[in-house]
């Protein structure tokens, strides 16, 4: 027999109905709450976020969608400075050799003095090394053996003589058992004589290191001589690497201080020439030699016309009131005529007069100093019309009374 349901039993089941539904809506209210707390906050529109410059483009902190085409960059990063490039310098060589690194070409340095030398070698079996000192007309002023460090580095000390000045150079040699010279490297100096602390001196002032000259035309020598023996100097030109003698002139003097002489250039000289002063013998304790290389052009080079002032030399003391004897030499004058004029520092013309050169190019003028004149003046040897493409002049200063 089916139980027939009383209304206590219905009111019963849906107040339970109605339990289980509201327990379900509490659970989805849970979830829902949760689910919102961990959505992102979004950024500001007015305030995006760059990534840092890549290769002078700005990056998005995220990637494109597939179907968006990137923009082409539109800036390149440029250094705000260029970057400094070093060089290194060479540490060893590739092979066998040697070079010359210290001291620079044409240096100057004292005779009398030791002089430090240094650079790079790569030796091969069997091979010595020797480092010298040789003057411009050939002879071996000091020779020493270098060190050599571990990194091929070598280093030299030579003790320079007092007896020759001017031009040399430092010759550094790899040679076989056999006295072959392998290889080496040359590095040109000057030699200068240190007046103040030696005795006895010749300095050779004129003609100049690589000064001109040409073939056929005097060229002039002057300098100081501090006790000369027998009181004479010799001066000379020699060719053929220096090697022969082609030209003379020795004159005596009253003892020591300012000397000066002329020698002939042989017409057939050209090319590099050694001018050389000298008194004693060669190899003797008083022997001194002074020596520069000279450039001989041919009379009809475009650059063989010049003029020189041999006297009075430069920064000379001239008396006023007097006459002043003036000489030089000239190269391809025009008519063999030189303009001389003596000016003072404010540009008061003084005096001029003009000089007439022989075949070799020897000239001389005498000029009277006015009584008045003082200061500093101005000699000017002219050659040519002033303005032309052959005008060509030579200055030197001097000084008018007591300095």
């Amino acid at each position: 027999m089916e139980h027939e349901a009383t209304s206590s039993d219905i009111i019963a089941a849906m107040i339970e109905r109605l339990a289980c539904c509201i327990v379900l809506l509490l659970a989805v209210t849970v979830v829902a709450c949760q689910q919102s707390e961990e959505l992102p906050t979004l950024a500001p529109t007015m305030a995006p976020v760059t990534a840092p410059m890549t290769g002078g483009v700005s990056q998005r902190s995220t990637p494109a969608p597939s179907t968006c085409t990137p923009a082409e960059p539109t800036a390149t990063f440029t250094p705000s400075a260029t970057p400094v490039v070093l060089t290194p310098q060479p540490t060893s060589l590739a092979g066998p050799g040697v070079n010359i690194t210290s001291p620079g070409e044409g240096s100057q340095n004292k005779v009398g003095s030791e002089l430090i030398v240094g650079g790079l070698v790569q030796m091969g079996a069997d091979q010595t090394f020797s480092v010298s000192l040789i003057s411009a007309t050939g002879r071996t002023l000091a020779e020493a053996q270098p060190q050599i460090s571990d990194f091929n580095s070598w280093q030299a000390t030579l003790a320079v003589p007092q007896s020759v000045s001017g031009a040399a150079e430092i010759r550094a040699n790899l040679v076989e058992q056999d006295g072959t010279v392998v290889t080496g490297d040359v590095q040109p100096i000057m030699l200068q004589v240190d007046a103040e602390n030696t005795g006895r001196y010749l300095i050779l002032d004129r003609p100049l290191q690589a000064e001109e000259a040409v073939s056929g035309y005097n060229i002039f020598f002057d300098g100081l001589a501090q006790h000369p023996v027998d009181n004479l100097v010799t001066i000379s030109l020699w060719n053929e690497a220096c090697q022969n003698r082609v030209a003379r002139q020795s004159f005596r003097l009253r003892g020591s201080g300012y000397w000066q002489g002329f020698v002939v250039v042989p017409a057939a000289a050209s090319g590099q020439l050694c001018a050389v002063a000298h008194f004693g013998d060669p190899g003797e304790e008083e022997w001194r030699e002074a020596q520069v290389l000279v450039e001989i052009l041919d009379p009809n080079d475009e650059r063989a016309m010049n003029v020189q002032i041999g006297n009075p030399p430069p920064e000379s003391v001239l008396t006023p009131g007097k006459t002043l004897l003036l000489y030089g030499t000239a190269y391809n004058a025009p008519d063999r005529e030189i303009l001389i004029s003596i000016l003072l520092e404010n540009g008061r013309l003084l005096t001029e007069g003009v000089a007439a050169a022989d075949i070799f190019g020897y000239w001389e003028l005498e000029l009277f100093i006015p009584a008045d004149a003082a200061g500093s003046a101005q000699i000017e040897a002219s050659l040519g019309e002033r303005g032309s493409d052959e005008f060509v002049q030579s200055k030197i200063t001097i000084n008018i009374g007591d300095q």
